[in-house]
Parts: C-alpha cells; sequence; structure tokens
C-alpha cells in the first residue's frame, strides 16, 4: 500500500510555516480545554493572513477557554513575533454530532490509514523520517541561537535510502549573511546527513514569513502530519480535534496496529486502513495489507487483540490525557513516546 516507486520527494515545514502555526494554535486550544475538561468536544480551525488570526470551529465543554487572549498567547509562544489581532468565532458542537459521541457511536463517517515498515527509522520510511528530523533540529538551532527566523520548509529527493538532493529554505534577516548561514546549516543541522547535493537558502530572498508572507490554515499539511504522501490517506486532518473524532483517533489506532504487526515480526510492511459510519460504534470496514497481500491470518490477529469501537481506541491509548500540541509538528508519528507508538507484545 506504499508507494512503490523507489524515487520519491518528502517534504516538512518549520513550526514558523503558516500552516504549522494554525495547526499548533488549534490543538493548543485542545489542551486547554483537556485540561479544564477531559469529556471536552472540539472542532477548532484557524485561519491567518497578515495581520489577523481567526480562530473558527465547534466546542462543546463546560471549560470557559478566553479563546482570543490564549490565541495570541499562543501565536507568540510560537512564532516569537509582534501581537496580531484575533477574531473568535467558535460557536457551539451541533446537537446530532453530541448523540453520537454520547452512545459511542463515530461523529462523523470517513476512512483512515495507518502504515509501519520494517526499518530503523521509527518504522518509517527513511525520507519522511529524515525531513522532519531535520526540521525539528532546525527549530531547535534558532531557539538557541536566532540564527535566522521561523519560517521554513525542507524538500528531499531519494532513491532508495540515498538523498539525491536535499533543500532548506529558512526564513532570514534582510541583513543576514546568507554563506555564514548556509555553513553553520551544514555544520552545525546537517552533520551526519549524506547528501550529495545540498541547497540551503538558494533563493535569497526569504525575508518574510508566517501570515505576513502567506495565508495559514488548519489541516493543509496532512502529509507532513501523516506519511509524506507514500501512504494512502483519508483526507482527515488532525489538528483542533479533540478524540471522539474518528480523523485522528482511529488514524492513531491504525498506526498503532500496524507498528506493532511490523514490530512484533508478523510482516515487513504493514497498512490498515478503517472506516465508519456516522454514529455507529463499529467500523463499517477494518482492511489490513501486509507485504503487499490481504492475510486472512493478520486480520485475526487484529481482531483477537485491538478493538476499534472509538471509546475503546479512546481508552487503549488514553488520548483524553495527552498532550497534542506537541503532535502539530514533525509528524504525528515520528515521536516513538506517544501512546499510539507503543510496542506491545502480541
Amino acid at each position: 500500500m506504499k508507494y512503490i516507486n523507489d524515487s520519491y520527494t518528502v517534504e516538512s515545514v518549520l513550526c514558523g510555516h503558516p500552516d504549522k502555526i494554525c495547526d499548533q494554535i488549534s490543538d493548543g486550544l485542545l489542551d486547554l480545554y483537556l485540561e479544564a475538561d477531559k469529556s471536552a468536544h472540539t472542532a477548532i480551525e484557524c485561519l491567518g493572513t497578515s495581520d489577523t488570526l481567526i480562530v473558527a470551529g465547534e466546542v462543546s465543554s463546560s471549560a470557559n477557554i478566553k479563546i482570543t487572549q490564549s490565541s495570541q498567547l499562543l501565536y507568540q509562544q510560537i512564532t516569537g513575533f509582534k501581537p496580531i489581532k484575533v477574531i473568535d468565532l467558535i460557536s457551539q458542537q451541533s446537537p446530532q454530532l453530541e448523540t453520537a459521541i454520547e452512545h459511542g457511536g463515530a461523529g462523523d463517517q470517513g476512512v483512515m490509514y495507518g502504515y509501519a515498515c520494517r526499518s530503523k527509522y521509527n518504522y518509517l520510511p527513511y525520507g519522511y523520517w529524515l525531513v522532519n528530523t531535520i526540521a525539528k533540529r532546525l527549530d531547535s538551532y534558532r531557539k538557541e541561537t536566532s540564527a535566522f527566523l521561523p519560517d521554513g520548509k525542507i524538500q528531499a529527493v531519494l532513491c532508495g535510502n540515498n538523498v539525491e538532493k536535499l533543500t532548506v529554505n529558512v526564513q532570514h534577516k534582510s541583513d543576514a549573511d546568507l554563506e555564514s548561514l548556509r555553513t553553520r546549516i551544514k555544520n552545525e543541522v546537517l552533520y551526519d546527513i549524506d547528501a550529495a547535493n545540498i541547497e540551503i537558502d538558494e533563493d535569497t530572498g526569504f525575508i518574510r514569513g508566517g501570515f505576513e508572507n502567506d495565508t495559514g490554515l488548519t489541516g493543509r499539511k496532512i502529509m507532513v502530519d501523516t506519511y509524506g504522501g507514500l501512504v494512502p490517506h483519508g483526507g482527515g486532518a488532525f489538528s483542533g480535534k479533540d478524540p471522539s473524532k474518528v480523523d485522528r483517533s482511529a488514524a492513531y489506532m491504525c498506526r498503532f496496529v500496524a507498528k506493532n504487526i511490523v514490530a512484533n515480526g508478523y510482516a515487513q510492511e504493514c497498512c490498515v486502513s478503517v472506516s465508519y459510519n456516522f454514529g455507529q460504534e463499529h467500523p463499517a470496514m477494518l482492511h489490513m495489507i501486509v507485504d503487499g497481500v490481504y492475510s486472512p491470518a493478520a486480520m485475526e490477529i487484529v481482531k483477537v487483540n485491538f478493538d476499534f469501537r472509538p471509546q475503546a481506541i479512546i481508552e487503549r491509548l488514553d488520548l483524553k490525557n495527552m498532550k497534542y500540541m506537541q503532535t502539530a509538528t514533525y509528524g504525528h508519528f515520528t515521536n516513538p513516546n506517544y501512546p499510539w507508538e507503543k510496542i506491545i507484545t502480541i
């Protein structure tokens, strides 16, 4: 079920990328709601453009979160930029969605995927792991040194596990010494990357970044969030959605299952897919491809060991006690400490 061409391209972005700013604010607000009310249901989406951030979506919660103030603090925490105008358009969640969730059913229909492969890169394709690792290193280096500004992107072209071209673009000040910056990034960030062709800020005009440069929107980097476009995606974004939303929780469960099928030696590669109908507790479909084929034996292992009912997923992965803002950068499946990344014995 993975993209089978040996040559492929993957990308990641820094925490100051406009879409990722929106993802982080959406998940930061989710964290505030869950901290105050474990039963909170949220679907929070942000749109940022120029000097304005619009926070919209639906919430059902007993918590009284100051959306404007909290969003402003999150924005400045992420970017370090000057304050912007925040418009709060959060509304009450629809009662018909509440009814479905209260009875243990899925709050929406949809299909989700999870993937894992035998690799030393947290059971992920090397290229996808690589670009997110570089993004994380770049953000850490910037926070330590202020050598450049928060926005940026990384793109890698690979053939197998060989990096044929690596492109790094980071936002910088207008008077930055770019030759010095390139040398510092190569030595301090890309020190162990074997790339025959590395380009760093070849376009010397990356001065404006974040919302000042481009409009940002929650959920517009779903390939960065998942498997870099190398694996099927159901289309549903994660950020801003509480664990009752199967777009998020079922995708985490699919990854949990796929990773454990591979880690326990049942396959070299595994892709799990699940779909739901609105209001129904049990999946409409649960399917798995291992090493390129459907395996009834492997499916039986999944049915015995893993429960895909929405409430069972929340309990199994302890999703109401998770801090989600951290997941909004560098991919949702790259950190082995997340609960859906835990390896168990099956």
